[in-house]
């Protein structure tokens, strides 16, 4: 015996009980001591660790299974207590571990795999970043732990699988200390979790848990998280005591395997996440697991991770994905790429939340794997090709009707037809030598044209609970170029599509946007009259009731898009629609003789159109009517596209003829069906059919036009010979004008566009996205800018303020609107506006004269618009002339100068009506003598009115003598607005 102990050993020493029993305790009061020894200095610390390290190697030796046990007793307490210091001893209690391990004692390695739980627990990321050594060892001891459990047989196998289990899940704890080892820690961790749980769950065991992490219960009902948490305590409690008490049974194991896995799952670092995510899914691949049974593992996998990073784990298979498809695409690889797409799928399509997935990211993924598929070279069969793009595109349409934000379909949407326009465009060459040919890229457009149709229809067979908005009209505009890619793309590259292939995409294209029209774009229910003029019981416009109830109107049943102008649709002429018209001229151009069953579809899909936006498909398409109708007096240079276009034109006219009838029925009272205008189609369309001019075959069943025979009688000459037919502008025009509510918005002289304004395109779209609303406000131009400030502008503030409340106004109204009189100078012209020739006797002040003027010009237009809104409007040739005029001048807000709507009044520009009277007279007008503020006219009135006003812009000239001498008469030169 050593008489020269030095006072650590005495103290350690002392925690011993004496004799030879296997599971002894250390002695509790000397322990204390021990330990408060330890923790006063860390060099005392030291010498503590390292005898208790030279005295497990000699009872090791000695198979002293009791000294052993208290000296992992001991490390315990001393990894508790001096956890401060751990960096001091942790490399020691590592090696003590170790060693005790290689005694395969099952006793022994129960208390090991419990001190290494508080080790780990107390371990930070200094040790495995600065202590190479440290780092070795106890990856040694986790490797020597985690093989415990490997192929044990016979009564105490579930203990020793056990002891693995736990080290496992002890690891989880010090996986994001070091990327290297975490990713060996994972590797080596993720088959034994794989296999315990494969072996004891069949496919419903993991649905039902699955069903249970998502808090479903049978009858659809969620549990609670306070009864989520209890269970997993009292089962986790219960594993801890059947192991003490050596009583486990497979269900502990089989619980505690899901409780590890939930570990390596369950944490903040995205970088653990995806690497386990990528080791799960490679594993079952290897080792050939169910690929049913995986996606539904890996689902439930999911539902452990922290809700805001789950898109963790799908972008990682994602990017494996997209490495596989740069590295190229081949049979050695298809396996591969086949499973991963397969548990993409499978993700996608769960009903797991993902709450920060980037939508339009993951679609542009997916979009870009599956154009690479079929545009790439690569030695896979055509069938494999296809498996996989159609999974792909599964992938897309689970995607796109999984609702985490009310603009995701329609952002889904656009990213496809942004795809199918890139495509498209790939497909026009510089050179003989594509690197693709022209069936690739007809068979992506084809598929990206059918996940748009897979979406549609999986969003009418299973609507999603959560509200959403719909796809609009406007989405489609980028993909209009499909009708005629000539014509819309690089004109000095040649496409590497066929006719064929053309038209095959064609075909497609109008077959997924009729199902648009049919399904997807959301129409409300149309009102009762479009005619504010109809007196109808409704609650006050500016009620707050009533904006509830229009809101709610609205979310249920979408938007009316029959309501004229709606989303501005004839005020502004660069819209949807006419877009859509200029496409198909440029289709009937690109053919000499078009597809017949191409035709069809068009025809089909104009006929919907017409069914879903009423007035506004009809101010869009008269244009192009008279475009598109033959000039039947020259008979011998018709061709057969002319032929097309031409029946095309009387189809959609006579078809909105019948439908304008139904759609507007209380303000046009069958008005259509009985006017001139519906003669006279018909009679154009036998006229046609006399003279084998007509196309048979291109209008849908059932056809009106087709299936009647008609025995009219066409109008003849003296001869007897039927004079050639033709429905002309002033015709449309005759039946605009013969009624009070079609005379508002139908335009017969409305100009033809055929070029696309695309800076215009953006700002409609941004403006009218989705389900908005056309709020057409009347007076949200700066009142101060157009009528001037100061102490010069009073007159113009009172007019402004007038108009602003015009509205109102005409609400509360019974009879017609009538301006007060000190807003309005009711003898017309303000002679301080202009100067007299004493001689002549003539008016010679040009110019549009004082605001009072002004004034009286709006007011007068508010007061005829009201009288309007119940009597109808007049057929007054002059006022017709200047608003058509002005027409022609504003091309942006194509129309009459005023917005006929059932609130608001829109009140015309200065400028409208300037430019009106210059070119109605053909003359420019000289610089006006405005009058003051006092009213009497000065010349140098600048400080009357602010910078900028209409009222002291520079005119174009001066010389009202020669101006004066151009006109035709002295009627017009006395002419002053």
């Amino acid at each position: 015996m050593n008489l020269f102990q030095h006072k650590h050993q005495k103290l350690i020493l002392q925690c011993y009980p004496a004799g030879k029993a296997a599971d002894k305790k250390p002695n509790s009061s000397e322990l204390s001591y021990l330990l408060y020894y330890a923790s006063t200095r860390s060099v005392k610390l030291e010498k503590v660790i390292n005898f208790l390290r030279e005295k497990t190697q000699h009872d090791f030796n000695r198979n002293r299974t009791g000294n052993l046990q208290v000296t992992l007793a001991i490390i315990q307490e001393l990894i508790t207590k001096c956890n401060d210091n751990l960096n001091v001893f942790a490399y020691q209690v590592c090696d003590i571990l170790y060693t005790i391990i290689s005694s395969k004692d099952l006793a022994l390695c129960k208390s090991v795999v419990k001190t290494f739980g508080i080790l780990c627990d107390n371990l930070d990321g200094a040790l495995f970043t600065g202590d190479k050594e440290f780092v070795r060892i106890f990856t040694e001891v986790f490797l020597a732990l985690a093989s415990l459990g490997k192929d044990r047989s016979g009564v105490s196998q579930y203990d020793w699988q056990m002891i693995s289990l736990m080290a496992i899940n002890n690891i989880s704890k010090c996986l994001g200390y070091n990327q290297t080892c975490g990713k060996k820690f994972i590797a080596l961790s993720v088959p034994t979790l794989i296999h315990t749980i494969v072996t004891n769950n069949p496919h419903s065991a993991i649905q039902q848990k699955l069903k249970s992490s998502l808090h479903e219960e049978d009858n659809g009902k969620r549990l609670s998280r306070a009864q989520l948490q209890k269970s997993q305590k009292a089962i986790a409690q219960q594993i801890d005591d059947d192991f003490l008490n050596d009583t486990l049974t497979l269900v502990d194991v089989n619980e505690e395997a899901f409780s590890s896995m939930k570990a390596f799952f369950n944490t903040n670092t995205a970088s653990q996440i995806s690497e386990v995510t990528r080791a799960v899914v490679q594993h079952n691949i290897v080792n050939g697991t169910d690929l049913e049974w995986g996606a539904s593992f890996l689902e439930l996998c999911i539902t452990w991770i922290p809700v805001q990073l789950r898109f963790v784990s799908l972008s990682t298979l994602l990017a494996t994905l997209g490495r596989i498809s740069i590295e190229g695409n081949s049979k050695s690889n298809y396996n591969t790429q086949f499973q991963y797409a397969r548990y993409l799928l499978g993700l996608l399509s769960s009903k797991v939340n993902m709450i920060g997935l980037s939508v339009s990211d993951i679609i542009q993924q997916l979009l870009t794997l599956q154009t690479d598929l079929i545009l790439k070279p690569s030695d896979l069969d055509k069938s494999d090709v296809s498996i996989l793009t159609n999974i792909y595109s599964d992938c897309i349409c689970s995607l796109t009707t999984h609702i985490y934000y009310y603009d995701q379909v329609p952002d889904s949407i656009q990213e496809i037809l942004v795809k199918v326009d890139f495509v498209l465009d790939s497909s026009f060459v510089d050179d003989n030598n594509p690197t693709v040919t022209g069936e690739q890229v007809q068979d992506v457009i084809l598929q990206l044209l059918d996940n748009i149709s897979k979406t549609f229809l999986i969003l009418k067979t299973k609507p999603s609970s959560i509200s959403r908005n719909h796809v609009n009209l406007e989405h489609w505009d980028i993909s209009l170029g499909l009708l005629a890619p000539e014509n819309e793309f690089d004109e000095h590259s040649k496409t590497i599509l066929t006719t064929p292939q053309l038209i095959n995409i064609q075909a497609k294209y109008l077959k997924v946007f009729d199902e648009f029209l049919r399904n997807e774009l959301a129409v409300g229910k149309s009102r009762q009259s479009y005619d504010p003029a109809y007196k109808q019981s409704r609650l006050d416009p500016g009620s707050q009731g009533n904006d509830i109830l229009h809101n709610k109107d609205t979310q249920e049943n979408g938007q009316d898009f029959k309501k004229p102008d709606a989303n501005q649709y004839i005020t502004q002429q660069q819209n949807f629609i006419s877009h859509f018209f200029m496409y198909i001229d440029k289709f009937f151009e690109s053919y000499d003789s078009p597809n017949t069953e191409l035709v069809l579809l068009l025809v089909a899909v104009l006929k919907h159109m017409i069914s879903i936006l009423g007035l506004n498909f009809v101010s869009n398409f008269i244009p192009f009517f008279h475009h598109w109708v033959m000039k039947v007096n020259k008979s011998n240079t018709f061709t057969q596209r002319q032929k097309f276009k031409d029946t095309i034109a009387h189809i959609i006219l006579y078809y909105i003829l019948k439908e304008l009838d139904e759609q507007y029925s209380h303000d046009l009272q069958n008005y259509c069906k009985n006017s001139k205008l519906y003669k006279q189609i018909l009679d154009a369309v036998e006229y046609r059919k006399l003279h084998k001019f007509w196309v048979h075959g291109i209008d849908s069943s059932p056809s009106d036009l087709e299936s009647t025979r008609s025995n009219r009688v066409l109008p003849s000459d003296a001869n007897g010979n039927p004079i050639p037919v033709r429905v002309k502008p002033e015709n449309i025009e005759d039946f605009a004008c013969g009624n009070n509510f079609l005379i508002v918005w139908l335009h017969p002289q409305k100009p033809l566009l055929t070029e696309i304004e695309k800076s215009q395109i953006s700002t409609h779209m941004s403006t009218f996205n989705n389900d908005s609303r056309n709020t057409n406000n009347m007076f949200s131009m700066d009142q101060g800018s157009l009528f001037g400030s100061g102490p010069g502008a009073s007159t113009t503030a009172v007019a402004a303020a007038a108009l602003a409340n015009s509205s109102s106004i005409q609400e509360e109204s019974a009879g017609h609107f009538i301006p007060p009189a000190e807003f309005v100078q009711r003898s017309g012209l303000s002679s301080d506006a202009v100067s007299s020739n004493s001689e002549a006797g003539l008016y010679i002040g040009l110019g549009l004269g004082t605001a009072g003027d002004i004034t009286m010009i709006h007011s007068e237009i508010l007061q005829y618009s009201q009288h309007f809104q119940e009597r109808g409007l007049p057929h007054a040739n002059g006022l017709t002339t200047i608003l058509r005029t002005v027409d022609s001048m504003d091309t942006t807000n194509d129309g009459s100068i005023y917005t006929y709507d059932s609130k608001y009044f829109q009140s015309p520009r200065v400028t409208d009506l300037k430019d009106a009277v210059s070119a109605q007279r053909g003359i420019r007008l000289a610089k006006p003598n405005f009058g003051g503020a006092n009213g009497h006219g000065t010349n140098n009135d600048t400080a009357s009115t602010a910078n900028g006003s209409v009222l002291n812009r520079n005119m174009a000239t001066t010389d009202v003598d020669s101006i004066l001498s151009g006109l035709d008469s002295e009627d017009e030169a006395a002419f002053v607005v």
